[in-house]
């Protein structure tokens, strides 16, 4: 089964990125620069493209300098499983990849060296409106929907303490798509609203309620008021529904636990979901780890077929990073390339040069795409 690929991603208008293309490498790419200079942006970026939902609003800050008039893009050339791309009710036809650009497959002078690919966009709208795309080699776009987002898998770790979304069933959460019971939610919605929410109210919201109940009478709107779970636009029922572990005879949740520890489940879950890695991106990937569970971290990720995308400032993760990308993003957002291992270097120190050496080293030292 083929693993997805991010062979190229292009970002006009996002945030604080006016214009950004990336040629990232297969496998883990790390990312290095100062603060405010687009990091999370970029893996914020891939997350919304491939989201296994569709998120339910925009605000006026996911576009640049807040103009809307332009909208913003995200797009990422990807080879993706053949299988996933035959769920669809509608064909969608591949181009030809040649590790540099897109080549409409039958106009392809030479067998394409990356194989066929498909190109991805998700297009914010001056009206604050998102819209999934698959880009047609003849112009034309099909629906980039939620079912093939979904089939080709994502695992977003980000440096939020007390993000546990994929602990819980929140709908589309690694969790709900391994636990994958599509009938639970109306289950536990037709056991809920049999419960007799109102009995367990305080004597004084009881009276309240009938006072209320009263009053809809005489303004001729619907009577007979009662409590229970009804659920809202955006939340679900089993949302509140999360992985519990047992500590000292406690059935606890996990998102009670530490920050590593949440970080780890949500990895372990996302491993035994998805048996074609999904895209995994990790935010600040050392927040919550002890160094040693660092170093196991990285040389974990490192030994899956999945691409990964992270985040760092730790000197523990780029030593460990042997077999990784690296690359530095500055402050005009340009990406580069860098080397990150000099001659005998130790394996327990880092031999990544620090941001202000790299800046005075030529620029063949440091291969920039753009």
């Amino acid at each position: 089964m083929s693993v997805p690929i991010i062979y190229r991603l292009n970002i006009q208008r996002f945030r604080g990125i006016k214009s950004f293309e990336w040629h990232p490498e297969p496998g883990v790419n790390i990312i290095l620069g100062g603060g405010d200079v687009g990091k999370t942006t970029i893996l914020d970026a891939i997350s919304l493209l491939l989201s296994p939902t569709n998120p339910a609003t925009l605000s006026d800050a996911e576009y640049h300098l807040r103009d809307l008039t332009s909208g913003f893009s995200i797009e990422a050339v990807m080879k993706i499983d053949d299988a996933a791309i035959n769920q669809q009710r509608k064909p969608s036809w591949p181009w030809e990849w040649n590790n540099k650009t897109l080549t409409v497959p039958a106009l392809a002078d030479t067998g394409p060296t990356g194989g066929p690919v498909y190109q991805f966009r998700v297009y914010g709208t001056p009206d604050l409106e998102l819209t999934y795309e698959i880009v047609q080699p003849d112009g034309d776009t099909d629906h980039f929907g939620v079912s093939l987002r979904r089939a080709i898998g994502l695992v977003r770790l980000s440096g939020d303490d007390r993000n546990d979304r994929d602990l819980r069933l929140v709908q589309g959460s690694a969790l709900d798509r391994l636990v994958s019971d599509k009938a639970l939610r109306s289950r536990l919605g037709s056991k809920l609203a049999n419960s007799d929410v109102k009995e367990t109210l305080d004597l004084n919201a009881q009276q309240a309620l009938v006072e209320l109940d009263t009053s809809f009478k005489k303004n001729a709107l619907p009577s007979g008021l009662d409590l229970a779970i009804t659920g809202a636009q955006g939340v679900t029922i089993t949302a509140l529904i999360g992985l519990t572990a047992n500590r000292d005879g406690v059935q606890l949740p996990l998102s009670s636990w530490g920050a590593g520890t949440r970080r780890l489940a949500a990895l372990a879950i996302a491993e035994q979901n998805q048996k074609a890695s999904p895209v995994t991106l990790v935010d600040e990937v050392e927040r919550g780890l002890e160094p040693y569970r660092q170093r196991v971290l990285i040389e974990k990720l490192q030994s899956q077929a999945s691409q990964a995308f992270l985040t760092t400032h730790s000197a523990t993760v780029i030593s460990a990073a042997t077999e990784a990308s690296i690359w530095y993003l500055d402050r005009a957002g340009k990406i580069g390339r860098v080397s990150s291992r000099i001659k005998n270097p130790s394996p327990r120190r880092s031999s990544l040069a620090s941001p202000s050496s790299l800046r005075a080293r030529p620029k063949s030292d440091l291969r920039r795409r753009s």
